[in-house]
């Protein structure tokens, strides 16, 4: 009998990857109430959380999101291993729209965000050379083949403050630091789950070109067409990560 539980932390623009939960779960936590209820779902009979990272109706920016309270809740719940959905732009311009990467690094670029629990009998200084566990990321990349999404495996995310976008010179900024995608919800979010020593991985959807990669502006309506075309993928990867948790 296993005592390992998966989470999906999800954006709102890809919530409907998942049905209806068996049940809702109402946390708080000495860190404040996390963005939603944790809403427990059945996967071919296997139980699993999702957290919506910015409210059910996405009504929360990524620089106002308490990850703190988030990864707090989850880890209460006996969540042991997070998957984290990420939408993103392009850095990369040779990355296509659509495409889906399992990032290994991260650049973090956000400021004034809480990155460490602060509290006694949880270490402040820990290893985070590597953000992403290596078995989740290897799990999240079977999983992803077996959906048929053909994701890039690795890749540098940059984590922007948001919430307006990044301007063209601040993309080729980020292109010249190494980085392939950028995004604005990964940090501190896979910080503070490191620290408490959770398997953390990411599935990254790239949306949008970003700016000034193809010489325009975002395009931010227009790159939702795409998320409404990836859910029933997104169902298929759900299904293959589940029985991939021990």
């Amino acid at each position: 009998m296993t005592n390992n539980l998966l989470a999906f932390i999800v954006s709102g623009t890809l919530r409907s990857a998942f049905d209806e939960p068996v049940r809702l779960e109402r946390v708080n936590t000495q860190f404040g109430s996390p963005s939603a209820p944790l809403a427990i779902h059945e996967i071919d009979g296997k139980a699993c959380a999702v957290l919506f990272r910015h409210g059910v109706d996405s009504h929360i920016a990524a620089h106002k999101v308490n990850y703190r309270a988030n990864i707090w809740a989850l880890h209460s719940i006996g969540v042991t291993h997070l998957a984290a959905y990420a939408t993103t732009g392009s850095v990369d311009p040779d990355l296509r729209i659509g495409a889906y990467m399992v990032p290994d690094q991260i650049i973090d670029y956000t400021h004034s965000r809480k990155g460490s629990f602060g509290i006694p009998g949880v270490a402040e200084h820990f290893d985070f050379s590597f953000p992403f566990t290596s078995p989740m990321r290897t799990a999240v990349l079977e999983a992803a083949n077996e959906a048929d999404l053909a994701p890039i495996d690795g890749g540098t995310y940059a984590c922007t403050q948001g919430p307006r976008y990044e301007t063209a010179a601040e993309i080729a900024k980020y292109g010249r630091d190494g980085c392939s995608i950028v995004g604005m919800t990964l940090m501190p979010e896979a910080a503070l789950a490191r620290q408490l020593g959770l398997e953390y991985a990411a599935l990254a959807f790239v949306m949008n070109p970003g700016a000034g990669i193809d010489g325009k502006a975002v395009d931010i309506p227009g790159s939702l067409k795409y998320t409404d075309a990836a859910l029933l993928s997104l169902k298929a990867f759900n299904k293959a990560l589940i029985k991939r948790i021990p």
